[in-house]
Order: structure tokens, then sequence, then C-alpha cells
């Protein structure tokens, strides 16, 4: 039996008589797959809103009386009325600061027209609700299915769009079709 001399003969001795660690193909694929899904990540979900971001959706989760308005439509509606308005960042954060004093939409309109920022609550506020802004340049359609003017009647109305149950509805069975007709000759 061999015994080491030095410290670093031990050293490497130790090195050799360690295992090292087993790699599969499934753990490689595993590993590969979430670094490459880690890359992919939206950038809607990969930015961090700007103060002029957070306070508009403060303002309007506010003004709408809605907690669960969607981050990434606020983001858009934001960035089409600044677009529009090169001062409504400044006019935005305004409402966020007088949102945290007036916590109901009632309130915080009452302080927004008492501050000069009516118009701007309003626009705010029909944005939401038709899902389109009005611009200088014409109206601009941006969540047609998430407009809050749809949510009263979810419960038994479908948005009114081309498409009534959702994408590719129509490729399942109608009611009361319990079986795909036979396709002969196949022309589908």
């Amino acid at each position: 039996m061999n015994t080491p001399k030095t410290p670093q003969d031990a050293a490497t001795a130790a090195r050799s008589n360690a295992k090292a660690p087993a790699i599969t193909r499934r753990s490689l694929l595993a590993g590969t797959t979430l670094l490459l899904a880690g890359l992919n990540v939206p950038k809607a979900f990969a930015d961090t809103p700007s103060a002029a971001e957070a306070a508009f959706y403060i303002a309007s989760s506010v003004l709408t009386d809605k907690r669960d308005l969607s981050p990434i439509t606020s983001k858009r509606i934001f960035q089409i009325l600044n677009a529009d308005d090169s001062g409504f960042a400044d006019k935005a954060i305004k409402l966020a600061v007088l949102a945290k004093a007036n916590v109901t939409g009632t309130s915080l309109k009452m302080a927004a027209a008492a501050a000069g920022l009516d118009a701007i609550a309003m626009k705010i506020v029909s944005t939401w609700y038709t899902g389109t802004v009005e611009t200088a340049h014409g109206p601009v359609v941006l969540a047609y299915k998430d407009a809050l003017m749809y949510r009263p009647v979810a419960d038994g109305l479908t948005v009114p769009t081309y498409c009534n149950n959702g994408p590719m509805w129509w490729t399942g069975l109608p009611p009361e079709v319990t079986r795909m007709p036979v396709n002969s000759p196949r022309v589908l």
C-alpha cells in the first residue's frame, strides 16, 4: 500500500479517490431546456416597470375600482398615452399620489377634478373600459377581450368577436353530435 509522502500527494490521492458526479443524458437535457427557457423570457415579464408605469397602474386600479388589472395591458395603455401626450407620465404620478389618500374611484375622481386632472382621469377610465385609446392620430385598439366593459356580463355572454368560444372553437363537435362524420373521400 502506498502512503503519501507530502501533503500535495495526499490531496492528489484524495481527489483521485473522489467520484466524479455522473451526468446523465436526462439531466443534461433538462438543464439545457431550463437554460434555454430562461433565455426566452418575454420582454413584458422581464422588464420591471418604471416609476411612471407603476404610478399609472396604481391610479388605474383606484380609478376603476379593480385591483386585478393586467400589468401587461396597463403597460401598453401607458405607452400609448405617454406617446400621445408628452406630459402624461407626470400626470400619472400626480394621480398616483392622489390615490394614496383617495382609495375609491369616486373620491379619486373628485380629487383629480380639484387638481385639474379630471380629463386625464376620465381618459384612463374610458381606455380601460373600452380597450381603445383615443389619440391625436385616431383610436388605437389594444385590449378587446380584456376591456372592462365586458366583465359585468362575462358569466352569460362572450366577448363579441368573430370567434365566440375562443380560438379554434369550431374544431370541436357541435352540440348533440357524438362523433365526427366519416370523410370519404378525404378532403380535409
